[in-house]
């Protein structure tokens, strides 16, 4: 059981739990003239590749946060494209390096949002990796925290158990955004509480893996204390 107390990073261990806010799709495929669809794609692989990167690193858990609920108001064409996208990661490339990672895959979001299609590619991942505990993949789609609050305080009998409850309930330590904004935008906020926050000015399929290994050596070098 997780108590309210013990819900931050340990500051005596290496760092476990990366959120990863990939932003900039949109702009990308502006500034080089190519469908949306298509730099979701580069999206896509990109965020496959610094995944094993950051299991190889030695972190147990990753969240990436994919959508919000609120992007699902966007236009529809930018929606299905989102849709399209994601939905064939499920059985190709978060598929495949959950098998040869042994990575759980978790949704945190309201589901119900998206098409039974991809609903459906949704669940078959995670049947199949529900076993698996070498690390976990948490992947926020249509997730809003208010969602995530409501849903732990449905599925909560007794008041302490309310972070067990949550989609992802465990603390991060560290978060990387891209794409220029210093903001989480909702982001897994109780989860995040005490985690360092670092932007990086390129949109996401601009960056490299040593853009985010620079971050992870400074990291390394902070003293975290979180309040004490």
């Amino acid at each position: 059981m997780v108590t309210s107390d013990e819900f931050h990073p340990d500051s005596r261990q290496n760092p476990t739990h990366i959120g990863i806010i990939p932003d900039g799709g949109r702009r990308w495929s502006k500034c080089h003239n190519i469908s949306l669809s298509d730099s979701y794609k580069l999206t896509r692989n990109l965020l496959a590749e610094i995944t094993g990167n950051l299991l190889n690193y030695g972190f147990k858990e990753i969240s990436l946060y994919l959508s919000s609920k609120e992007n699902f108001n966007r236009i529809e064409q930018e929606v299905n494209a989102f849709n399209e996208v994601s939905e064939e990661a499920f059985p190709h490339e978060i598929l495949n390096i959950a098998l040869n990672k042994g990575l759980k895959v978790k949704i945190a979001g309201k589901r119900e949002l998206l098409p039974l299609k991809f609903q459906d590619s949704i669940r078959r991942v995670e049947e199949q990796t529900s076993a698996f505990n070498s690390a976990t993949l948490n992947l926020c789609i249509a997730y809003n925290p208010l969602d995530e609050i409501e849903q732990a305080l449905l599925n909560n009998a007794k008041h302490e158990l309310f972070l067990d409850k949550l989609w992802i309930n465990t603390p991060v330590d560290l978060v990387i955004r891209t794409g220029g904004a210093n903001l989480l935008s909702n982001f897994i906020p109780l989860q995040c509480a005490y985690a360092r926050l670092y932007f990086i000015d390129k949109l996401f399929n601009d960056i490299k893996w040593k853009d985010i290994k620079d971050i992870l050596d400074k990291y390394q070098m902070l003293e975290r204390k979180y309040g004490t």
